[in-house]
Formats: structure tokens, C-alpha cells, sequence
């Protein structure tokens, strides 16, 4: 017995865990295995840093699919990222572009005459580019892929689920983290002096500047972390391949000068230990005033694979929690900010069950299990806020069930969530066997998180 669970962990232990950031005009890909310190990135070109995975498609034409399936004949006609790029400048099929964006407004995409379900060209993206990892790793060490998207909209994360509901990834575990997930799960990760005070991420895309700040309240316990969000639309980086010397020195004067007042703004009166600057728009060529502000007394870092890196952590500690789980918890508009838990008989003492913790997202609150009603016909949950606030019980009471005192009657519990705000049970009578069959009966209700004074 002890050897199966000491085998057990070690397999576990060598399971790799993948973090996939999926945006509309670029992916990435990190990935590690469970007992591994730090994830890795996926990169195009071995041994550069060239993360970005255009998120695009090229439906291959005829003549190419038919070279392309030469010597495989099953080989898909499909290609993805730079392949695809370059297969369409060549002339060798056509460009999909704006796949995920499509996805999220459910909008039809037409490939010459033919016209393609969102859903289906988002599924054969994210497969192909999952495979791309199979010359770093065994696809079938697999366990655990976590999404993380700008937005986290449930019909794009059914379509990703379905994307994954395939013969190979069925028995994968698939979930998802926003962005500000991410942050929290990279930087609870990195050496604990990098965190000590807030942290700021300012992450640099085509429409402009995007801010997260990531704070800790540590009289809590477990210890509360928040992550402030502000956007900044004015940093918006316009084409300068056109432009002149003169007009592109006076934009990146321009530039510099907004992105420090933003700076100070944000850092006025604040102790802020560390800054992370995501993005390829980020240049010592033009926030040199800035720059200088930003290294006055605190650590900064450059990079553009965070979202991914977080991912994977993330994924890593539902695999294999570490005590940085019990130890932080995130709590944001998504967040549940309480643990759930209910009352139990063991035998003669009373014993609290958790259900869901505090922390989980909202729509990954799940949890099913059956329980025998032994005294009454009641539900005890125990509601127990990590903000500070009051524990208290909610009790459900099983309307018209009669109690047999027995341990014969069996009620299936169902827990979930449709926003952070309150929790749904579903409750069945499940009866017990021939001699106590179910009476059908099905009691439904909802409970808000805060108590209502």
C-alpha cells in the first residue's frame, strides 16, 4: 500500500503540466514538469527567445496540400503560425487571421468558397499548436493545460473544452486562469524579496498600455492578495515605419513623458518593490525617462512570456498543490472569497467537510459527492468569508423527505457557481437500494456569499 502511493507521487511527479496563453494575434506556450522549479517557454527558433506563435491559419490549396501530403497521407491540410504566414505569402493557400476574436462573437469565417465554424478552425489552432511541443516532451505526460485569454468568456472557454475533447486530450485535465491569475501565480513564485511591497506589471499591446497591480495584505491568513487593473489607451503605439527620424523622435518624446506621468501617478506614496514590463513596445530607445524613474530603488524586469509562465504554475498547483496554496490565497471579482464547508457526523463528534475553497474561480467552482442523512433532514454549510468577515451557517432544509434514522437515506450534493456573488446546490434523493428507492424528489437552492444584514 505504501509502495502503490509512494508510485503514485513519483508518476505524478513526472507528469508536465502546460501553460497556454491564447490572444488573437499571438500565443505562447510554456510548459514543466510537476516537480520541475521553473516552467519553460516554447520557442520557434531553438535556443532564441522568439515565444510568439502567430495566432493565425492557412487552409493550404490543392496542389500544396498535395505535396504537403506526400509522404503522410493522412497529414492535416492545415498550417499554423509562422508556417502559415509563410505559406500564404508564397501563395500557397489562404491566411486565417483574427481566429480567436471571431471565436468570441461566434462570427462564421469564409475560406474561399467555403464557409468555417469559429469553433472548429479555434480547435484545430490550439491542437496543432499543442503538437508543437512534441519535440520537447511526450504528449502523453500531459496531465493538466491551463487557458489563460484577455478576456474569460464562458462560450470561449466551451469552445476550448470542446477544442479538447478529442481522443488524445479526453484525459487531460483542462482549465483556465485570467491574466491577473497569472501575475499572481508567476510572482507568488518568484524569491519572496522580489514582493515584499506592490509589484507593477505594465503590459504593452497595439492599443496601449494595460497596468496590474498586485498587492498583499498580510494581517490575513491566509495571506490576501489583490491586483489592481487601469488601462491606459493614450500609450498607444501608432506604425512609425513611414514616419521620419524628426516625427518619430518627437512620438517617442511624446511617449516617454505620458508613460512617466503615469509612473508617478501610480507610485506616488506607494512602496513599490518591483516592476515588470511586458511587450516588444517596450524600448530603451524611447522610455529613457521613464526608465530611470522606474530603477530609482526598485528591481525591474522585461519580458514578454509572464501570462504563459503563470499559467503553468498555476496548472502546476492543481496537479500538486505546494504550500504557497495554503499559505496566499488571490482574491478578485472572479474569486470565491469564502471557504465552504459542511457539518458532519463521525461517529459521535461533529466534523467540518470542506467543499470549496476560497480562491477558486467562480466558474471552475465545482464539486459533486452523495452523503447519508442520519438524525434530520437538514444541510448545515459553513460560510467562512477570508476577508475579515463573519462565519455563519446556511441551512437547507429537505422539505417533505422523512428521515429513517438508519443511515438509509442518500442525498447527491451538486455545488456550483454562476458568478462570485453566490453558490447553487442541487440536491437528490437517491434512495438506498431496492428496499428504499428514490422518491425523485429534487431541491434547488441559492445562497448568497455575504450574509444579508
Amino acid at each position: 500500500m505504501m509502495i502503490d502511493k509512494a508510485f503514485d507521487e513519483l508518476t505524478k511527479k513526472n507528469k508536465i503540466v502546460v501553460g497556454f496563453d491564447l490572444e488573437n494575434d499571438f500565443s505562447q506556450i510554456s510548459y514543466c514538469r510537476i516537480d520541475q522549479s521553473m516552467p519553460e517557454t516554447f520557442s520557434q527558433v531553438m535556443g532564441e527567445e522568439e515565444y510568439d506563435i502567430p495566432t493565425v491559419l492557412c487552409r493550404l490549396n490543392d496542389k500544396a496540400a498535395a505535396l504537403e501530403n506526400a509522404d503522410e497521407e493522412k497529414k492535416s491540410c492545415w498550417l499554423i503560425g509562422r508556417d502559415a504566414v509563410k505559406a500564404s505569402e508564397e501563395g500557397r493557400g489562404i491566411l486565417i487571421e483574427d481566429i480567436v476574436l471571431n471565436a468570441r462573437y461566434n462570427t462564421p469565417i469564409e475560406v474561399g468558397d467555403v464557409k468555417y465554424k469559429p469553433d472548429m478552425l479555434l480547435g484545430i489552432y490550439i491542437r496543432k499548436a499543442l503538437a508543437l511541443l512534441g519535440a520537447y516532451i511526450s504528449m502523453d505526460d500531459i496531465s493538466c493545460i491551463a487557458f489563460t485569454l484577455k478576456e474569460m468568456k464562458p462560450e470561449m472557454m466551451k469552445m476550448i473544452k470542446d477544442a479538447m475533447d478529442s481522443m488524445y486530450y479526453r484525459k487531460v485535465q483542462i482549465c483556465f486562469q485570467s491574466h491577473e491569475d497569472c501575475f499572481y501565480q508567476y510572482i507568488i513564485h518568484q524569491p519572496e524579496e522580489m514582493w515584499i511591497h506592490d509589484v507593477i506589471l505594465y503590459d504593452y499591446r497595439k492599443s496601449g498600455v494595460l497596468s496590474y497591480d498586485f498587492q498583499v495584505n498580510r494581517q490575513t491568513n491566509p495571506i490576501a492578495c489583490f491586483i489592481d487593473t487601469d488601462s491606459f489607451p493614450q500609450m498607444k503605439m501608432p506604425d512609425t515605419k513611414e514616419m521620419t527620424e524628426e516625427s518619430r523622435q518627437a512620438l517617442y518624446k511624446r511617449l516617454d513623458a505620458i508613460l512617466l506621468d503615469i509612473l508617478e501617478k501610480q507610485c506616488y506614496k506607494k512602496n513599490i518593490t518591483s516592476i515588470f514590463l511586458l511587450g516588444d513596445f517596450f524600448s530603451k530607445e524611447w522610455c529613457k525617462e521613464s526608465l530611470k524613474y522606474m530603477c530609482h530603488g526598485r528591481r525591474v524586469f522585461q519580458g514578454n512570456n509572464l501570462f504563459s509562465k503563470g499559467a503553468c504554475y498555476g496548472a502546476r498547483e492543481k496537479m500538486l498543490a505546494s504550500t504557497l496554496s495554503t499559505s496566499y490565497v488571490y482574491l478578485s471579482d472572479d474569486k470565491l472569497r469564502a471557504n465552504i464547508g459542511m457539518k458532519c457526523d463521525r461517529g459521535q463528534e461533529e466534523i467540518y467537510f470542506p467543499i470549496l475553497d476560497a480562491g477558486t474561480n467562480w466558474y471552475d467552482a465545482n464539486k459533486n459527492f452523495d452523503v447519508m442523512l442520519v438524525k434530520n433532514n437538514v444541510i448545515n454549510l459553513v460560510i467562512t468569508p477570508v476577508d475579515g468577515g463573519r462565519t455563519r451557517v446556511a441551512q437547507i432544509s429537505l422539505e417533505g423527505l422523512k428521515v429513517r434514522g438508519n443511515k438509509t437515506n442518500r442525498v447527491g450534493l451538486k455545488f456550483y457557481m454562476n458568478d462570485s456573488k453566490s453558490i447553487n446546490i442541487e440536491i437528490v434523493d437517491k434512495g438506498f437500494g431496492e428496499m428504499f428507492p428514490s422518491t425523485g424528489q429534487v431541491w434547488k437552492e441559492r445562497i448568497p456569499i455575504e450574509a444579508i444584514e
